[in-house]
């Protein structure tokens, strides 16, 4: 999945004609509870995004499963940090020891304790994840931009995020023609190889993104660009009684959840 497709989606799919306003309050409101709530409200939370995403607003299930799998190997990274502890072997200390491993005079160990706080990580991120892809896939930027500046948010700050979401399309594009250029000369072959090609891949980004805001500051010069940039929305939006229930009915039932399992 790339960000073009993901973009022409939250344009496409069965959800765009609700007002941006209604889903950013919704996601929100969802994402509240992720952040207060225990393990069983996280887990209801993201198959309940699930049906939004996928069974009301028709995204594709490999878009949905991609878009959480490529946020997750961030996750997943960060698990040695997460979970492993190193200390000498005499002055280990006495916690009960879910694996461990001697390497000479030092002892690597991950303690049960870490196992239950990466499970309780683990839900809290995938329902994060959940709440944004429903925001993403359903929500165009620039509708984003407006609702975020009729909340009064500072002019520089939307126009900044204008400025920065048009770049990633421009670096990966461009990324994306450096790598094949590179790939086509007979490069990433190898491991020193492949990172010395990463450099100059990193190194020429560079040049061309500079390249590339030097363009798009002269056009918007040329253009007489004011003190912000309109974003301007031709699609007209209308309210569903169905959802709206369906969106208030499930955060009460979730909260009751909350309630329940927090007893």
């Amino acid at each position: 999945m790339n960000w073009q497709q993901l973009d022409s989606l939250s344009y496409q799919n069965r959800l765009r004609f609700l007002p941006p306003e209604h889903k950013l309050l919704f996601a929100s409101a969802l994402i509240l509870l992720v952040l207060t709530g225990h393990e069983w409200l996280q887990m209801a939370i993201c198959i309940w995004m699930g049906v939004w995403v996928i069974g009301y607003a028709r995204i594709p299930v490999r878009f949905y499963f991609g878009f959480l799998v490529l946020s997750l190997s961030f996750f997943v990274l960060g698990l040695p940090a997460l979970l492993l502890e190193a200390t000498r072997a005499e002055t280990a200390p006495v916690v009960q020891m879910a694996v461990e491993w001697r390497v000479g005079p030092y002892l690597i160990y991950v303690p049960a304790s870490a196992i239950s706080k990466v499970w309780v990580l683990f839900w809290r991120t995938m329902a994060s994840l959940a709440c944004f892809s429903f925001i993403l896939f359903t929500v165009p930027f620039a509708e984003i931009l407006q609702v975020l500046r009729k909340l009064r948010l500072p002019v520089i700050v939307t126009d900044l995020l204008m400025i920065m979401y048009r770049f990633i399309f421009v670096l990966l594009g461009v990324s994306h023609q450096l790598w094949i250029a590179q790939r086509s000369r007979g490069g990433h072959r190898g491991f020193r190889a492949t990172m010395r090609d990463i450099g100059g891949l990193a190194a020429q980004l560079f040049v061309r993104a500079m390249r590339k805001y030097d363009a798009l500051y002269k056009g918007m010069a040329a253009r007489g660009f004011g003190e912000s940039l309109q974003v301007l929305s031709l699609h007209s939006h209308s309210r569903s009684r169905r959802y709206e229930w369906e969106s208030i009915a499930g955060c009460v039932l979730l909260i009751l959840l909350e309630w329940w399992t927090g007893g």
